[in-house]
């Protein structure tokens, strides 16, 4: 790592790099034929889509020749293995305990000649805390980038509000500064706003230097970027993002897991999936019911209306 930080060898060192500096790595989980595997799926899948007229950006994104793959649940066993790491789901849980849902799960490819990314958290959408009689930020209102910014990444000395968000960077190909690596503030998790979007960035920033096959996991609320990709070959990462049981997801999953993927899953990725209740959210029309299903009947109206 370039800011002198290795992979930690330990659950309770990866707990405690989290906590300090917001993320932490974890070394090679896949071997090299798993990786090899998940790099030509990954781009197959992306060529597919590509000529299907498929592509599609994410809203925070500057370039459009950098092409996101999403709802990969759908798109082959490969990735939905990747969610089955214990290793990984136990630091998940660290950061937003027992219950958590998978909120979206994509593959970024960052094209050559591609610019950096603005800086931002994903947690961006849950709003600030305020002191009366300041007036709070609606939570129907939160745009993207109109919360107040800072360029100090430092610890704050007011009140910081708790991850909601965990996620976690698969490298699917060797992250390097040069080809366009995620760049991050570390220790900014506990900066208690927002940073400056500028690009070039006008913050300080550090990239997250990987081997194929290892993992990053980082909060949500740390200051982080795509980073620009001097080289002339793609850089890959598959994206996983978590979050609070309570939370919308970003990618409607009882909705949208196809019918054959949610029928071979385990039972605990159909939890994080959004199928299982959590006290009271997320039911159908039976309250009784503690993890629903599409085939499940709904209760209609007496008379038969609609």
């Amino acid at each position: 790592m370039t800011d002198g930080m290795k992979p930690a060898r330990e659950e309770a060192e990866a707990r405690r790099h989290l906590e300090e500096r917001g993320y932490c790595m974890l070394d090679k989980l896949l071997s090299d034929a798993q990786v090899s595997a998940l790099r030509e799926r990954v781009f197959r899948q992306a060529a597919y889509e590509r000529e299907i007229g498929a592509e599609a950006q994410d809203d925070a994104q500057i370039e459009s020749h950098n092409q996101y793959i999403y709802a990969l649940i759908n798109k082959g066993r490969i990735f939905q293995n990747l969610l089955e790491f214990e290793a990984v789901q136990a630091l998940i849980g660290h950061v937003l305990g027992e219950d958590y849902l998978l909120s979206a799960n994509d593959a970024v490819i960052v094209a050559p000649g591609s610019r950096e990314m603005p800086l931002h958290s994903d947690q961006w959408w849950l709003p600030d805390a305020s002191a009366p009689p300041a007036s709070h930020i609606r939570p129907g209102s939160i745009k993207r980038f109109d919360k107040p910014t800072s360029t100090d990444g430092s610890v704050a000395t007011v009140p910081v509000l708790p991850p909601a968000v965990c996620n976690v960077m698969w490298a699917v190909t060797d992250f390097t500064a040069e080809n366009g690596a995620t760049r991050i503030v570390p220790g900014s998790h506990l900066a208690s706003t927002s940073p400056d979007p500028a690009v070039p960035h006008r913050i300080a920033t550090i990239p997250v230097i990987a081997r194929a096959g290892q993992a990053m996991i980082f909060d949500g609320r740390l200051w982080h970027a795509t980073g620009a990709n001097k080289t002339g070959e793609a850089r890959c990462g598959v994206l996983t993002t978590y979050c609070g049981p309570q939370f919308r997801q970003m990618e409607n999953y009882p909705l949208i897991a196809r019918d054959e993927v949610v029928a071979r899953l385990s039972p605990r990725l159909r939890e994080i999936l959004g199928f299982k209740v959590w006290q009271g959210y997320g039911k159908r029309d039976r309250p009784d019911v503690a993890v629903i299903s599409r085939q499940d009947p709904l209760i209609g109206a007496f008379d038969g209306e609609v």
